[in-house]
């Protein structure tokens, strides 16, 4: 068949969660990073609200962080834990730690609902060259039953604002019961393996005001405690602090390669048995490519490469890989400039809960959260710029329509006073290596925790190349031009294929 990717490379997930040390901020990555920043817009984490999250949560406990892009990109001297790699979104802060739990212990953790738009408690387990969530084993905001006392902000209809907000949740080191319904609430299960575990908290878009996790304020000192607190307990009821917890249970960081390195991708874009369709300089871009559904690395990246026909056989994944969270669809679109300078893409937004700005009472939306971003090749991991959901202005019919390029090659009209959202393209593939395309590019776009009642939704697909016929309104396409074309004539339609 030619050159392929190992196995090992082809299972690794695009979101790996696990930092990688060669992604340490050494001088071309931070310069290749400031090619792209763009000027923080409304919504986004303020700088000094990131110092602050750092300076409050960053502490050698069990959950560390804070992780995610604004803390990696902004701050002087960030931890390998930070590092959001592979393929983050802008918005997000993260907490995880890596433990192994004795058969029959248990982990009981509490805290308080942070004041934000979503918040999630996952476990994986590294398999396959890659952590896999565990099955059952997360625990969405909205699902975590509230201390006495409390109540939980994250309900539809909700006091989003109640001061009353405590939780816990517990970890045990079992097997899960056969039946799901015998699972006690606000429980979780490890398994009696003793495998390395890796647990973490997600947290997207603090309210106006707060930190970048939510639990305390942005300009001020906490008068609070940590977000998190914990303790374990042995099977003979021996009870850990948490100081013991992460003495005997804690594990580093595990440090896992991306997806594949740098001359795998190289080898990739020169097979000779690629399809005749694609060239060396622009592979695995297409003049006409579409946004097409992540279905796991071997058919999304591997296969992009590939004739139809050969794609057709590769089986797509069924459970999320890495560290992506299960219930985020995910949607991918490769570029390169060399078929226009200027991207523009146009769809229906998605209806959202909109608390940023620190809305009374939790609403329900389509999705949960929705962003698009530009990202680097898979070698590479890193996140150039993006918008999300509140960030992007629609028309009176709720559509959108977003450019993508380079600064210098941004259209005077494309601005958010003209209802048009831009992001900045970015410089290429972000690699240290002489064979380093910076015309190329990638769209990612996240659709999280979509209702099981909105027709259009993109977990409803079943199967590759009906994107657009599921997603009807809802699915993004989009078309090359120049920036003196887009200022002459403004956004276009682009017709169901």
């Amino acid at each position: 068949m030619g050159v392929r990717l190992p196995v090992a490379a082809t299972t690794a997930f695009v979101f790996l969660m696990t930092n990688f040390s060669g992604f340490a901020q050494d001088t071309f990555s931070l310069e290749r990073r400031a090619a792209a920043k763009a000027t923080s817009r409304y919504g986004d984490v303020p700088l000094g609200a990131v110092v602050r999250t750092d300076e409050r949560y960053n502490q050698n406990g069990l959950f560390q962080g804070p992780r995610g892009w604004a803390y990696w990109n902004y701050l002087p001297d960030p931890k390998p834990y930070q590092n959001p790699n592979l393929w983050p979104d802008q918005r997000p802060t993260y907490f995880f730690g890596q433990l192994v739990m004795p058969a029959g212990s248990s982990l009981t953790i509490r805290g308080r609902f942070p004041y934000a738009r979503y918040f999630k408690f996952n476990l994986y387990k590294f398999e396959r060259n890659t952590f896999v969530a565990v099955p059952g084993a997360s625990l969405a905001g909205y699902d975590i039953e509230p201390d006495p006392g409390s109540a939980n902000p994250y309900k539809v209809g909700a006091d989003r604002l109640v001061p009353n907000r405590s939780y816990t949740l517990h970890v045990l080191a079992e097997e899960p019961p056969t039946n799901a319904a015998d699972r006690p609430k606000n429980t979780v299960y490890a398994g009696r393996d003793e495998k390395e575990v890796q647990a973490g908290f997600r947290i997207y878009v603090s309210d106006k005001g707060y930190d970048g996790a939510g639990w305390g304020p942005a300009d001020k000192p906490s008068l609070e405690g940590p977000g998190v607190t914990y303790e374990g307990k042995l099977a003979d009821g021996t009870r850990l602090s948490g100081e013991e917890v992460v003495k005997q249970w804690g594990r580093p960081m595990g440090s896992a390669p991306p997806p594949l390195t740098v001359d795998q991708w190289y080898k990739l874009i020169d097979a000779k048995d690629n399809d005749p369709v694609l060239t060396p300089a622009t592979a695995p871009a297409r003049r006409d490519g579409n946004f097409e559904l992540f279905w796991g690395m071997k058919y999304t990246l591997a296969g992009a490469f590939m004739r139809p026909a050969e794609r057709a056989n590769i089986k797509l994944a069924t459970e999320m890989e890495g560290g992506g969270d299960p219930t985020t669809e995910y949607m991918v679109n490769y570029l390169s400039r060399q078929y226009g300078p200027v991207y523009v893409f146009h769809a229906k937004l998605p209806t959202f809960p909109d608390t940023f700005a620190g809305a009374k009472t939790m609403t329900e939306g389509q999705v949960t959260y929705w962003s698009v971003v530009t990202v680097a090749s898979a070698p590479s991991g890193e996140l150039w710029d993006g918008v999300f959901d509140m960030q992007v202005p629609v028309d009176k019919d709720g559509y959108y329509n977003i450019v993508v390029s380079r600064p210098e090659d941004r259209p005077k009209n494309a601005t958010n006073e003209n209802g048009i959202a831009w992001i900045d393209w970015g410089p290429g593939e972000g690699l240290s290596d002489p064979r380093d395309r910076k015309d190329w590019g990638m769209l990612l776009m996240r659709f999280m925790v979509p209702q099981k009642d909105w027709e259009n939704s993109p977990a409803k697909i079943t199967k590759p190349g009906t994107e657009a016929d599921v997603m009807g309104p809802y699915y993004p396409r989009g078309y090359y031009t120049t920036k003196t074309e887009f200022e002459a004539r403004g956004p276009l339609k682009v017709a169901p294929q």
